[in-house]
Order: C-alpha cells, then structure tokens, then sequence
C-alpha cells in the first residue's frame, strides 16, 4: 500500500524531467546544412621517427609496436579532401597530448606545449582547428607530445565541414549528456538552497543536503567527462576537474547512505568510509604536491568503487528485507543510489571492455550513464516531495492539536488554558488594555426547563454573537460554563459600552426571532490603567466585580434570586 503512495512523487518527478528534457531539446537543436567528412582512413603515423603503414586512427593500436609512453613523439599526416564548405573547420579531440596543427608546414594551430615542458597534467580536449578556404589537396599534420602514460591507442577520427554543422552535431550527439548535466546542476543547485534552509531544524534533511551537492559533483563530472564543458566555458583545466569530481563520487555514495540509513553506531562501515574517503585525499596529494598526475592513481578509484557498490547492495538487500519498517523517503532514496550505482557499474565494465578493444556502442554508454544519474536525481526529487508532504502534514496536524489544547470543544472559542497564558503575557504589556468579564444570564433554567441540549445552543449562539460583535485581533473565550472573557489590546481606539450595546441588539434580536428562552448576559470591564500593580489578574478580578455587580442590579429589576 506505501507504495502506491510513493508512485504519484515519483510520477510527479519523471513529469517534471521530461519536461526540462523538451526545453533543452528544442533549445539546443540545430540543422546541418553541409556534408560532414570523418577522416577515418589514410593517415600516415610516425611514433618516434618509426613509420607506421597507412592506418585507421579508430584502429590505430592494430599497428602500435608499443605503448604511447609519456614524452614521446607522434606525427599523423592526411592529405585534405575537397568538401565545398565555407569556414571549413576540423573537429578533433586529443588525448592527454599537446597538438600542433600544420598545413603544408605552416602552423595554424597550437595547443598545450607549455603543459609538456612544464610536465604538468594535460588531459582530454576537443579543438575547433580553422582552415584556409584552399584548403582541398593540401596536406594536413598533427604534430604531438604524449604527457601520460599509455596515453592513448585510438583517436576519434578528425570531422571535416561546416563550424555551426560541426558543433551542431556534437551537440546533438551528446544531447542526453548535456540535459543531464545542466538538469541536475540546477536541481542540485536549487534544492541545495532550499536544504540549507532547513537543515538546522530537521535532522532528516541532512540526507537531502548531501543528494544536493553530489547532483552538483555528478553534473560537472559529465560534462567534463564527455568534454562539453570547454563548448560553455572554456577551460584546458576540464580534464583535471573531471578527475577531481569523479574521484569524489565514491566518498558521496558513503556519504549519503551514512545519513539514509543512520549508520551512526556501524563501526565497520564507518571505517570503510573513513578508508574511501581518505583516499581522494591522497590521490589529490600526489597529484598537486608531489606531481603524480591524477590518471596514473585512476585504479584505486576503480577498486573504492567496486567496494562501494558492493558495499551498498548489501545495505540495499537489507533494507528490502524490512522494508515495512523504512519511511518512504528512505526506500525511495536508496533505491535512487543504488540505481546509480549499478549504472557506474556497468559503465566500468563498458570502459575495461573499450580498453581490451571489445566493440561496444558508446551510446548505449552515455545512456546507462544518464540514466543512472537521472534515476537518481528523480528520487532525489521524489525525496523533497515526500518530505515537504510529510512535513505539511505534521505541521497541520501540530496546528490541530495546538487548536484542540487552546480550544473550547464546544463554541470553538479559546479556553482557559489559552487564556491564561495570554493573561501572562499581558503582565509584561506597556500599552493600554482592557478585559470584558460576561455571564450568561439564565443558562441553569434553561438548562433544567429545556434540557442540556437547549443550553448548550443558548451557549454557542452567543459565542457567535461574541465573535461577530468583537474584531479579529480581539481575543474572545469561553472560561467556563456560562462564563466569557474578551480581551481587547487596543481598547483606547475602541468604545467598549458601544460594542457591548451592539452585543445586546443582536441578542435581543435572536431573542424575537427564536422566543423559546431569553437570551442575555452580565458584562463588566476594566482597565490596565485602573490598576496600580498592572497585574492582567487584577484587571480580570475588577472586570468580574463590575460583572458581578451589574448581574445583581439585572436580577434585582427582574425579580430573580441570586444562586447560592
């Protein structure tokens, strides 16, 4: 039964994603209007002066001798085919190389040769290479320094066409890429501020912070992984922040099931996640202290992440099991984590696979990849909509019972209870106030001549008449069986003897319209200033003399004997 009250958060949440998806599909399409040129085949390689046969850049390892090694030296070079383009373009994505572009020995492109002599760490980077419009015929060399080890065995091949055409189609290729980031960065971004807000008041929110900020690390990590980044802000840095956030989702993982499942007191897993999330710490280190560049550690965030999952599906087995004993945000955001985690899986068993030279379909790959991130964050989602619904309710119910300690069952009027604590608080007040006394006149004969029923009409008719007859801001309650109080805070602005006479008008009018029982009461009221001490009790006790007194004079003219 929970979960059909779970399904409608994560209906709502999908809803929500698909419609951002739409946005940034439209926004983001484009036509092409040229041909588009992979240049695949024809490339003649040099690797340390050592020529290699004409070769396939997807299939270049079929030909390498030996690993690319860092320092060393490779050459491609490709005779340009003509394409009828204008501002002709290559599209090329290097790997952990710096390039220098030549046509017919002319530089007219460079980049990263500063991070080579430096030895600094220079990572994946897509170039927009500009040609001369006589471009057709003319020979074409990529000149490259490798600065890691087994850099690369392949490259994407070069695309040749129309700039808008080109990054049209790159656009359009890593679109799913693209929307996932951009989405869970805003949504990480806005629920972290809406978090923030309540985390010192809410312990459970604690698990929603956390979800925020690892949306935020997920967000940058794809789109540096897939080097979109540098399209919207260009950075030769995005490799490196690609490394930095993806070697922090490990320790996010730990983090976020620590506070899901309250695993305060597990000693062992606080020790595994004390090791996990130690061991960024020493890859950052290494790599900005002593040089030891961040992919060359890349293995140690394979086996945290293997632990971790590993770690999580057990935690998740568990929790299926007693599942009738979790709340729904829980079931909801570890079913989201895992999720993902099963999509990191897959995808490290889709990058061994593209290592061992197994064909693979890389879209598949970005897919699973958006997937697991979008799943995710959908729970994320869910989560915040369950809590905020959760959390309404136990407010409103909060406000119920906080009606039904303060309230009269029978008119809906303050009680005593409620009174009283204003009372108290009047006793500090600096302006002047005043307090009405009322009796009801007769509610023990009508009572006894008509019964409890009828009385208990005759008291809730003039508790309307109260309300009606006194403003909003004043306070108005029932003290007792027949008795009243009103409690006017700004009673210099006010005439009391008027509204007390307004009061009479329209009891006197019930009474010619409903002649079954005679409807009446006793007032009496003083002020804050009448009183030395300013005591609100000895205000009230004044208040209930003059009542008291003015009920006597009634019940003289009419003939009535004071109770005993």
């Amino acid at each position: 039964m929970r979960r059909k009250k779970e399904l409608p958060y994560l209906l709502c949440s999908f809803l929500i994603v698909i419609v951002v998806f739409i946005v940034i599909k439209l926004t983001l399409s484009s036509s092409q209007k040229y041909e588009l040129v992979a240049l695949d085949e024809g490339w003649q390689v040099s690797i340390n002066n050592s020529e290699y046969v004409v070769t396939s850049m997807t299939k270049l390892y079929k030909v390498m001798r030996t690993p690319i090694e860092a320092g060393d030296h490779i050459i491609f070079k490709h005779t340009l085919p003509d394409t009828n383009v204008p501002n002709p373009v290559l599209f090329f994505r290097s790997k952990y190389t710096s390039l220098n572009c030549y046509i017919d020995g002319k530089n007219i492109y460079s980049f990263g040769d500063n991070y080579i002599k430096a030895k600094k760490f220079l990572g994946k980077m897509y170039h927009v290479i500009s040609l001369p419009s006589d471009y057709a015929g003319k020979s074409i060399v990529f000149d490259m320094y490798s600065g890691e080890n087994n850099a690369f065995d392949n490259f994407a091949p070069p695309i040749l066409g129309y700039q808008p055409d080109v990054t049209g189609k790159f656009v359009h290729d890593n679109l799913i890429i693209i929307a996932t980031g951009m989405f869970m960065f805003v949504f990480g971004l806005t629920f972290l501020c809406i978090a923030m807000v309540f985390v010192n008041f809410v312990p459970e929110v604690k698990s929603l912070l956390v979800g925020s900020l690892f949306c935020m690390n997920l967000s940058i990590w794809l789109l540096t992984y897939y080097n979109i980044l540098s399209l919207f802000i260009y950075t030769e840095s995005e490799t490196e922040i690609e490394y930095f956030t993806m070697y922090l989702i490990v320790p996010y993982c730990f983090w976020l099931l620590y506070y899901i499942k309250e695993l305060r007191s597990d000693r062992i897993y606080k020790s595994l996640m004390a090791i996990c999330c130690g061991v960024p710490i020493v890859q950052y280190i290494l790599h900005y202290v002593f040089n030891i560049h961040l992919r060359a550690t890349l293995p140690l965030y394979h086996l945290t992440g293997v632990l971790g999952f590993t770690i999580l599906l057990y935690y998740a087995i568990v929790t299926n099991r007693h599942k009738n004993q979790q709340t729904a945000y829980t079931m909801i955001q570890l079913s989201g984590l895992l999720f993902f985690a099963l999509g990191q899986f897959i995808h490290l068993i889709i990058y061994i696979l593209d290592i061992l030279h197994v064909t693979t379909n890389q879209m598949i790959n970005k897919y699973i990849i958006s997937a697991g991130c979008l799943i995710f964050a959908v729970c994320q989602l869910s989560t915040y909509l369950v809590f905020i619904t959760i959390s309404y309710a136990k407010k409103q119910e909060n406000i119920s019972l906080s009606h039904l300690a303060y309230a009269d069952g029978l008119t809906d009027l303050a009680n005593r209870s409620k009174s009283d604590k204003l009372m108290a608080e009047l006793n500090s007040a600096t302006d002047d106030y005043c307090i009405l006394s009322i009796d009801l006149n007769g509610l023990k004969e009508v009572n006894d001549k008509f019964g409890h029923p009828s009385g208990d009409r005759y008291i809730k008719e003039f508790a309307k008449v109260l309300s009606n007859t006194f403003g909003e801001t004043d306070f108005c309650a029932r003290i007792g069986g027949d008795e009243f109080l009103v409690i006017l805070r700004d009673a210099n602005t006010k005439d009391i003897n008027a509204m007390i006479g307004r009061m009479n008008s329209a009891l006197n009018v019930m009474n010619a319209l409903y002649p079954e029982y005679k409807r009446s009461v006793s007032t009496g009221f003083a002020f804050k200033h009448e009183c030395e001490d300013n005591s609100s009790h000895q205000v009230y006790l004044l208040a209930d003399q003059r009542m008291y007194e003015n009920k006597r004079k009634m019940h003289q003219a009419l003939g009535i004997k004071p109770r005993l």
